[in-house]
């Protein structure tokens, strides 16, 4: 069983009223001496289990503090104040008063005498050996005490009076402790001492100043005995210096930072500062990692190597860029990655995988053989060029990843749907055999322009969620535009009507009405679907469509930018699957209109003239009635005697466009159906009631929980990989759990998040990390 010193002070002070009441009369009262004032700011624990635990000092009867005359009318209780109800003998605490003194009746001050008498009708608090008991020595005591071996030295007597306060009733403190020493009692002040030097750092005497002052004196001997400096920001330079060569402890300050280096962003500029001028060699060497400068460096040595690959053939740049991935990986775990500060880097990795796999062959001898290999392989080049071009942020880079991405991924991503559209013009059954069938899902989740390649990222994600996942693909209707396409994947597409007059490529319902937004709404009333605005639109029981996504729009305002868009539109189908399941929807069905192309640095333009079309968009136009053109013509989705003209290749019809859809190609026309079970909808009450933190511990109490659910705290909270806990998932144990938070999480925004044993999510709450 383990005891806090409290605990042990408690069995000493009933142990010092024990008596022989054959032998002798109760003491009157116990006497405390402590001349060193050491248990002074404990003592208001203990009165709150002794409320007949009275101070010798001034007049502070809220305190249960009193002059002598005033503890003598106490104890009497011959005052109004004096109703304290313990039956133990009550206690006299004398700080700043020694035994000795209390004997030496002569030389007494007059305010002391009129105590001098319960020497001798009551008894002393003191150790065996009848010295006064000091806090080291109840630590040190093997009867009364703890029985633990100290060091003897002043800094570890002094952190021992320092760290009373915060140690006095944790039981587990000295657990498989044997010797206590200074480092041990301060780091008990200071358990967070690496960022609190780091906060010092960062902010000088503003940090200092939100320490009281033992607190300050113990943050000053850390840091003199453990990492051999004097926290005086006037030597900042030299501190920091210490920080970037990694040696001895600050090895463990440098990967505190490393993990969460945005919480301390002052640390950049200082480390620019504290640079040497030589970084060494061999085993003398500096860490090249720690310094601004060092990375800076890097990037324009890669930047240059870029822009001479982006001058070579496809070949020869793609086994450049392999090399300098090679050279230049490590840096991947450089606190500077981290920070986004080696963009280049970031966009690397991605720019070898397109450079490798867009320079290889592929099937084409038939459309399936193309569709094939796109999801088994192509649309790995897609995501690559896309996250290549998203990792830049200057211009100079832009520039320099778009003339890669125009040397590189244009030839295949033109090879690739030149060969497509060959093959459609010779059958284009994939997209005339389309036919529209009842929809046989209850819950239709539509994301605007959710390309293939998308839906696949996306689907990596949710298996973590231990969702049953369903993705297939089928042709979208052409022309691949929302006016056309959309109808074709809708609750409604059985109601629209073959023989439609085209306008502005929207069909129009059998009924004759122009398939607006108003109409294809009351549509979906008609066939009996609830489309969903709100959580409170859901109904598990009833036929709902949802609509989503703006990624189209991004697309076509931001070109080829839109591709920093795609994380919030992830969280953005995540966000609605998780309200979906919440209110009970056991299986959902996401459906999307169209893909699209991206080329940073300009689709080809090809050229059409105006006049001789009535409607014309960026990759398709519907050319008048008796004009003849060379370019592919095929048959519009709702009236198939309408037939649509389409841009070569991956051309366009305008110039200086990086973004587009409407056309004939794999990236336009392949679109993705997801089908999402959760097998394990929510159908518990359990939810998070209180939340309660002291420092890095967390304890949470919950309502209506199984003892096999579980918690987690998260950054992301339906990502498990952003856990901030020392250990990850800690099982509920009667609606109650306590958990640690990891280091560098203090202060962070996070989510608590309650599951079941599936791991469903049953209850989220934001909090702060401490707070």
């Amino acid at each position: 069983m383990s005891f806090s010193i409290y605990d042990k002070v408690i069995l000493a002070l009933k142990q010092a009223e024990s008596h022989n009441g054959n032998l002798m009369t109760k003491p009157e009262v116990i006497l405390w001496p402590d001349p060193e004032k050491l248990w002074l700011e404990v003592i208001t624990v203990l009165q709150e289990s002794r409320d007949n635990l009275f101070i010798y000092g001034t007049h502070e009867p809220q305190k249960n503090q009193g002059p002598s005359i005033w503890l003598k009318c106490m104890l009497a209780k011959s005052i109004p104040e004096a109703v304290w109800k313990s039956k133990t003998t009550p206690i006299i605490y004398l700080p700043g008063i020694s035994k000795n003194e209390l004997k030496n009746v002569e030389e007494i001050g007059f305010q002391l005498q009129p105590l001098v008498e319960y020497q001798y009708t009551g008894t002393t608090f003191a150790q065996e050996n009848g010295k006064e008991w000091t806090v080291m020595a109840f630590v040190e005591n093997p009867i009364n005490g703890l029985g633990l071996k100290v060091n003897k030295d002043n800094a570890t007597k002094e952190a021992l009076k320092k760290a009373l306060p915060s140690i006095f009733q944790d039981k587990d403190i000295f657990s498989g402790k044997t010797f206590i020493d200074a480092d041990f009692l301060n780091n008990q002040l200071f358990p967070n001492i690496i960022p609190s030097i780091l906060k010092w750092m960062c902010l000088g005497d503003n940090f200092l100043q939100t320490l009281d002052h033992s607190k300050k004196d113990v943050f000053t001997n850390i840091c003199k005995a453990q990492y051999d400096f004097e926290p005086d920001h006037r030597n900042i330079k030299a501190i920091a210096e210490k920080l970037g060569t990694q040696k001895s402890g600050w090895n463990s300050a440098w990967q505190f930072y490393a993990a969460a280096p945005q919480k301390y962003p002052e640390l950049e500029e200082l480390l620019r500062l504290a640079k040497p001028d030589d970084l060494g060699s061999g085993i003398f060497a500096i860490p090249q990692e720690s310094w601004p400068q060092v990375n800076e460096q890097k990037e324009d040595e890669l930047r240059i190597h870029l822009e001479k690959a982006a001058a070579l053939d496809p070949k020869k740049a793609s086994l450049a860029i392999s090399a300098l991935e090679e050279e230049h990986k490590i840096r991947k775990n450089w606190v500077w990655y981290e920070l986004e500060k080696a963009p280049l880097v970031k966009s690397l990795s991605s720019l070898s995988v397109m450079a490798v796999k867009a320079t290889k062959p592929f099937p084409s001898a038939s459309i399936n053989e193309i569709k094939e290999y796109y999801i088994s392989e192509g649309f790995a080049i897609d995501f690559a060029m896309r996250n290549a071009f998203a990792a830049v942020k200057t211009d100079k880079d832009k520039t320099l990843i778009k003339n890669i991405i125009q040397l590189i991924y244009k030839p295949w991503l033109e090879n690739i749907n030149t060969k497509f559209q060959t093959l459609v013009e010779k059958d284009n059954t994939i997209f005339t055999s389309q036919k529209a069938v009842e929809e046989t899902e209850n819950y239709v989740l539509f994301v605007d322009a959710f390309r293939y390649e998308l839906a696949v990222e996306f689907c990596k994600r949710l298996t973590k969620l231990n969702y049953n996942i369903n993705l297939q693909n089928s042709w979208s209707a052409i022309p691949s535009l929302t006016p056309t396409a959309k109808p074709n994947v809708a609750p409604i597409a059985t109601l629209v009507a073959i023989d439609s007059v085209i306008n502005e490529f929207r069909p129009q319902l059998s009924t004759g009405k122009d398939l607006q937004t108003n109409e294809f709404r009351k549509a979906l009333k008609d066939q009996n679907f609830i489309h969903v605005v709100n959580a409170k639109d859901i109904n598990p029981d009833s036929k709902c469509w949802e609509e989503i996504g703006d990624i189209d729009t991004k697309g076509h305002q931001e070109q080829g930018d839109m591709v920093k868009s795609i994380e919030e539109l992830f969280e953005q189908v995540q966000e609605s699957l998780d309200i979906a399941f919440e209110k009970g929807v056991k299986k959902i069905k996401i459906v999307t209109d169209h893909g699209w192309l991206l080329l940073p640095g300009g689709l080809p333009k090809t050229e059409i003239n105006a006049g001789l079309t009535e409607t014309r968009w960026g990759r398709c136009a519907l050319i008048k009635e008796g004009v003849s053109t060379s370019f592919l013509h095929l048959p519009w989705r709702w009236n198939p005697t309408i037939f649509i003209a389409y841009a070569p290749g991956i051309s366009f019809f305008k110039i200086n466009e990086e973004y587009a859809h409407g056309g004939i190609s794999i990236q336009e026309c392949l679109v993705p159906t997801l089908y999402i079970e959760n097998p394990n909808t929510n159908n518990s009450n359990a939810k998070i009631k209180e939340v309660k933190w002291v420092n890095l511990k967390c304890s949470v109490i919950t309502e209506n929980a199984q003892d096999n659910y579980y918690l987690d705290i998260r950054s992301k909270y339906n990502d498990s990989q952003t856990s901030i806990l020392e250990n990850n998932n800690k099982a509920i144990k009667d609606n109650k759990v306590f958990v640690m938070a990891k280091d560098h999480a203090e202060a962070q925004a996070a989510t608590i998040v309650l599951m079941n044993e599936n791991g469903r999510i049953l209850d989220k709450k934001v909090t702060t990390v401490g707070e």
